[in-house]
């Protein structure tokens, strides 16, 4: 045999058995250099978020590929550091059959308003660090963590579903319910509040309400608290358009909210 074919033979022979072995380098049998590239992102319910609010999961997850190609069983270091700049949290995982990593942690709430607390609130980063192929890669991801205005709703079922906007019209031989739902810095509803409920009423369309009723109720424990007939929140046998305001204090800040009701007669 001859020196070309011995060593064609003996070359065939290492490849068949570094493949059988999975053990191919991609530093000797690729021409291609390592373009390994790290992206991270948050999550919320499934979804890339932004925006966060206390006591939400926030998903971490991060995707390494060289090539466009997922890398598999790569260790992630996820660095999560809180509005301040001080570290609340460092995470690891490796990628899976995808080349991803996925990591969770919860916002905390702020429960004690000092200049400490107000860390939880603000801007939020998280740095994804891997190392393959001899290299360590980083990317980051910012995403804020801000309480909501808390908020008061009143509504019908066929409208006034926002502040300020109309409920709808109906007609004398139909029942009117009006619903008022508190929700606070979590947009979660709040039970057991006080809801504060005037109506007014204008016979004449022209515009011009007198006082019609004034009642309190207090929110069920889904946080609403319903009006109707015999509540006096409308007439139901008078053709009028009423004015409805729903007032709460919640936490020593007053929430309004205000809505038209049109009743005509029926037939």
């Amino acid at each position: 045999m001859d020196v070309k074919k011995e060593l064609l033979l003996t070359s065939l022979l290492a490849i068949t058995l570094a493949v059988g072995l999975g053990a191919l380098s991609f530093g000797l049998f690729s021409e291609t250099s390592p373009n390994v590239q790290i992206d991270v992102s948050a999550e919320k319910n499934g979804a890339t978020s932004l925006s966060f609010l206390p006591e939400d999961l926030v998903f971490l997850e991060a995707h390494v590929s060289n090539n466009k190609a997922s890398i598999v069983g790569a260790l992630v270091t996820f660095e999560v550091e809180m509005p301040n700049g001080t570290d609340y949290e460092v995470l690891e995982a490796k990628t899976d059959s995808l080349g991803t990593a996925n990591v969770n942690f919860t916002i905390p709430w702020p429960s004690i308003i000092t200049s400490e607390s107000t860390w939880m609130l603000g801007t939020w980063q998280t740095k994804a660090t891997v190392k393959v192929y001899g290299q360590t890669l980083y990317a980051t991801t910012n995403y804020t963590c801000e309480t909501l205005t808390p908020t008061i709703d009143m509504y019908t079922e066929k409208g006034g579903v926002g502040p300020n906007t109309p409920g709808g019209t109906f007609t004398t031989d139909e029942t009117v319910l009006v619903y008022v739902e508190v929700r606070d810095e979590l947009n979660q509803t709040v039970a057991n509040q006080l809801v504060g409920f005037e109506a007014l009423i204008s016979t004449n369309g022209g515009g011009n309400y007198t006082p019609y009723t004034t009642i309190s109720q207090v929110t069920n424990a889904s946080g609403i608290a319903t009006f109707g007939a015999t509540q006096k929140t409308i007439n139901p046998n008078i053709a009028a358009e009423y004015e409805d305001i729903a007032t709460t204090n919640y936490e020593d800040m007053i929430l309004s909210d205000s809505m038209t009701i049109t009743v005509q007669l029926s037939g």
